[in-house]
């Protein structure tokens, strides 16, 4: 590897010094009428592919130009084209001063018509330079540059940001629960059970326009959150007609082309579509509580026998998709239409060897802590992927449009855990077994229209939408064998004398939510048509968004007969469940852990209003305005309570809040390059559906019991920002932000033993807390800084972000958790993003180097006994290529996670405050992988 990293430097400086022996072409470009910089001209060297375009102040520089006489052609639309000759000379720059003269006649005789181009890094850059926002964001040209195949990945190159369980994104530092996702501008459903999240992991990135997240409040955004606010805009009317063919295959050591542990596969599990077959059958009983034991025999037989598991191959991953699309011009006032369908499908297998542990209080005299348990666990996991995007647009003329938006994604996951290790506090060594197949999906649809009047003085945006989430956990079952030989791993079949689903039982539940949004927002500017400089720009709009979730579970156990059969637990498992083994009397008995609790339905209706206005005064702008939130939030259950029920009637659940929330931002023009940003906004945090639902569900990878907390408040939050931004060019950036938060009421998820030896999550609101820190982003060309080809062809991505928080806990919760001093859960004191792109347009080749590292963050708030469980960083490295082999076809390679670090939860027991490696209590530790990934793209014109 060394001498490969020496020979590429080597090469590198050859070439540098090579390249030094030409000269450079720099200039500037304005209008011969009026003296502004013209922007987005094209200067090149006549007869080749060599030049550049203008940046907003009309610059241009061609640097590697071979010694000689050449002639230099800068055109633009509007314009007539200019021919200038220049000599060029070795180890020189020449610099020009180019004037274009207006071609009137051009514009008389020829209609343009073009759609605003929003997928390239300068759109994107100039929005986040217009917004009074503080906004990060990406375009489509970006993550071209990457191997990324969804937004979770993609999100990773935005300063601040980084991602949990590779689905969860946290900014700046907070959780996920303080981020808001919008697709199109409206709320999209989640997904989750147990969590208050968008799971990213479901959009493609191909379909992707440009993502968005903004940092600070504003009127027009949703009002709860206070990381941030993600927008993603898929693509509506493309550029050209097309059908694009991509395909690859990837190889993850220790993962692929090995031994895979899995249920017994049916003939359509390839499609990651649940087909019923371990959905409880259709007669089974809606409670068997009270029921005769016949009938809950009969039930017990008729549950599937899928108990043992097969073994297969992984083989390798690979992925498909296939993206068409269409434009046609309808008239000659610029009506066009446009589609764009993208189908998209993944298979992908992991297999983790994890080490679990969890400890006792440390013991300060011994200084030690003695495990409660440690297991070495084998997880085999295969996910997949299967989405459609199918997006119309419809461009009546220049100032309307209409979209239809359509985003379906399913993700499916089959989990076969085998667990093995020892249960110190109950003084034996057990093998457990679990099998986790989950579907969950989404489905957005959207109606936008977009209308300008008055010479664009008054613009009109209306949207509504539909939303469908599910998330389905059909037979999640586990049972425990406990081994009697350690040297041969002999075991026997844990059938406990009462029924316990966490010992040997299955799990069923089922998860939906419908909603229904629509917005109506309307910007008008003052004097928008006027030759004078002050043009305040007013805006207001409604917002309504209406949820409903139902959500059901059935905790089934099996326990020992009155008579039972001692020999059944010498058996092996699929062999115990034989039909004539399951009754009352001599074998095994089923049994169900009901509660009303494990039924309910949710609703949340949400009404919002708001005004802003934005007021230019010399080189300040002054944006204000507030936003009012009429929320309503319920939950209940229905009516399944009956006589001879264990559990009452669960009471109804209201968190009724209305709320005014104000924000200020006061912008300072230092240049038209140059801007400093304050910001002031308020904003709330509620809780999710489940985070209120008294509900009980096993965790099998923690070993703990989540449940939900009736009685959780809202939060609120006072943001404060300031930022200052520069514009080098349309595509380069740098800014530094500074940032402060303070929290009251902050939720937070309690881990811990609450009384009791089974570990348990917990929802509770604390105090209050406080975050604040700084970011440092970076999008730098290396053109121009030397004559060098190589380097001109070079850019760089740098981001940094330092976070500091601390909570007040509180007079109830300071008696219950250990860690007094410490930080907000699921934040990281640092991130950093880096990158290197290398971009040879001639031979069409693209090499991205990308490195990330997230400071260590608080996992689980340990509570009685547990103390607090941190993530610690891991650096990650991905390598990426892209070749061109003809105008149609391309190879990509990649390599993700190069250095393949370990996965590290630890616990510091001696709270001393060094989070040691070697020392510390490892609470999880794995390693994923290296990723190898190789594929093609197509291009049918």
């Amino acid at each position: 590897m060394f001498k490969k990293f020496s020979f590429i430097l080597l090469f590198s400086g050859i070439q540098f010094s090579l390249f030094a022996q030409s000269g450079t072409i720099s200039g500037t470009v304005l209008d011969q009428g009026t003296g502004e910089s013209v922007i987005g001209a094209n200067v090149v060297i006549e007869g080749t592919t060599k030049g550049a375009p203008t940046d907003i102040d009309g610059k241009f520089i061609i640097s590697n130009v071979e010694p000689g006489s050449h002639n230099l052609t800068i055109s633009f639309v509007g314009y007539t084209t200019k021919l200038i000759p220049v000599v060029v000379q070795e180890g020189r720059t020449i610099t020009l001063d180019i004037s274009l003269e207006e071609d009137f006649g051009q514009l008389e005789m020829v209609t343009i018509t073009a759609v605003r181009e929003t997928a390239n890094d300068v759109a994107v850059l100039k929005t986040i330079k217009e917004s009074m926002q503080i906004v990060s964001g990406l375009s489509a040209e970006t993550i071209k540059r990457t191997l990324d195949s969804d937004v979770s990945q993609v999100v990773k190159r935005i300063p601040g940001i980084t991602v949990v369980q590779d689905r969860f994104i946290v900014i700046r530092g907070l959780s996920e629960r303080y981020n808001t996702t919008l697709l199109h501008n409206s709320n999209i459903p989640s997904m989750e059970q147990d969590v208050r999240s968008f799971s990213f992991d479901v959009i493609p990135s191909n379909v992707i326009d440009q993502i968005l997240i903004y940092k600070t409040p504003a009127p027009d955004l949703p009002g709860d959150f206070s990381g941030g606010a993600v927008k993603i805009f898929t693509k509506s009317i493309p550029e050209e007609n097309e059908t694009v063919l991509d395909i690859s295959t990837g190889f993850r050591s220790g993962s692929s082309l090995r031994n895979f542990r899995a249920e017994s596969r049916r003939d359509w599990h390839w499609t990651g579509f649940n087909d019923g077959a371990n959905d409880l059958p259709a007669d089974f009983p809606e409670n068997l509580v009270g029921q005769p034991q016949a009938i809950v025999d009969q039930a017990g037989r008729s549950l599937p026998n899928n108990w043992k598991e097969q073994g297969y191959n992984s083989g390798l991953d690979y992925k498909v998709s296939v993206t068409n699309s269409f434009r046609k011009n309808l008239g000659k006032k610029g009506s066009q239409i446009g589609n764009i369908t993208s189908i998209q499908y993944s298979n992908t297998k992991t297999v983790f060897n994890v080490r679990n542990a969890s400890f006792e209080a440390f013991n300060f005299d011994e200084n030690i802590s003695r495990p409660r348990f440690q297991f070495d666990d084998m997880e085999y996991s295969q996910e997949i992927m299967s989405g459609l995007v199918h997006n119309w647009a419809f461009r009546l003329d220049d100032n309307n449009i209409f979209e239809f938006k359509n985003l379906y994604n399913q993700l499916t996951t089959h989990d076969f855990i085998d667990r093995y290790g020892d249960q110190f506090a109950q003084s034996f060594t057990q093998d457990n077994f679990a099998f986790f197949n989950e579907y969950r999906g989404i489905y957005s649809g959207q109606l936008v229209g977009s209308h300008k009047f008055f010479n664009d003085a008054t613009k009109i945006e209306w949207i509504g939408g539909y939303g469908l989430s599910f998330n389905e956990l059909p037979d999640y079952r586990r049972y425990r064998r406990n081994v009697v030989d350690i040297e041969t791993r002999e075991s026997t079949l844990l059938i406990p004398a009462g029924q316990s689903p966490d010992f040997l039982g299955k799990f069923y539940s089922s998860m939906r939510e419908d909603m229904i949004t629509a917005a109506f927002n309307i910007e008008q500017t003052i004097n928008k048509n006027k030759e004078v400089d002050f043009k305040p720009v007013l805006k207001a709009g409604i917002y309504f968004e209406d949820r409903d979730r139902n959500f059901s579970a059935r905790n089934l156990g099996f326990r020992r007969g009155m008579s039972f059969t001692s020999e059944l637990t010498a058996l092996e498992i699929d062999e115990v469940f034989q039909p004539e083994n399951i009754n009352s009397e001599s074998g095994i008995a089923l049994g169900e852990n009901f509660s009303v609790s494990n039924f309910f339905n949710a609703t949340n209706r949400l009404r919002a209003y708001y005004i802003s206005a934005n007021i230019p005064i010399w080189r300040f702008n002054l944006f204000g305005g507030v936003r009012y939130e009429d929320n309503l939030q319920q939950l209940r259950s229905p009516d399944r309570f009956t006589e001879g029920s264990p559990t009452p009637p669960m009471q109804p659940v209201s968190i009724p809040q209305a709320i005014w929330l104000p924000s200020v931002t006061l912008a300072y023009n230092i240049s038209n390059k140059m801007v400093v940003k304050g910001v002031y906004g308020k904003t709330v945090n509620r809780p999710e559906f489940r985070e209120i639902a008294p509900f009980g569900f096993y965790n099998f990878i923690f070993d703990a019991t989540v449940t939900g907390y009736e009685f959780l408040q809202n939060s609120e939050i006072d943001n404060f920002d300031l930022r200052w931004e520069w514009y080098p060019s349309l595509t380069e950036t740098v800014s530094f932000a500074l940032f402060y938060k303070d929290f009251t009421n902050p939720i937070e998820s309690l881990f811990g033993n609450f009384g009791s030896e089974q570990t348990t999550f917990l929802y509770r609101n604390t105090e209050s807390a406080y975050t604040m820190g700084f970011e440092v982003d970076v999008r730098k060309s290396l053109a121009g800084i030397s004559n060098s080809v190589f380097l001109s062809r070079l850019s760089v991505l740098a981001n940094f972000s330092y976070i500091d928080s601390e909570i007040t806990l509180g007079e109830e919760l300071s008696e219950l958790l250990r860690a007094k001093d410490r930080p907000l859960q699921g934040q990281s004191n640092y991130i950093i993003n880096t990158g290197i792109f290398y971009d040879d347009i001639i031979r069409n080749l693209q090499v991205n180097l990308l490195y990330n590292v997230i400071g260590k963050r608080i996992l689980l708030v340990g509570a009685g006994a547990i103390p607090d469980t941190y993530e610690m960083p891991r650096n990650v490295i991905d390598l990426s290529i892209r070749k061109g082999i003809t105008k149609r076809l391309a190879l990509k390679f990649g390599i993700k996670d190069l250095l393949n670090q370990e996965f590290l939860l630890l616990q510091d027991g001696n709270e001393d405050g060094i989070f040691s490696r070697k020392n510390d209590q490892v609470f999880r530790r794995y390693r994923p992988g290296t990723s190898y990934s190789l594929g093609l793209t197509y291009v049918l014109k």
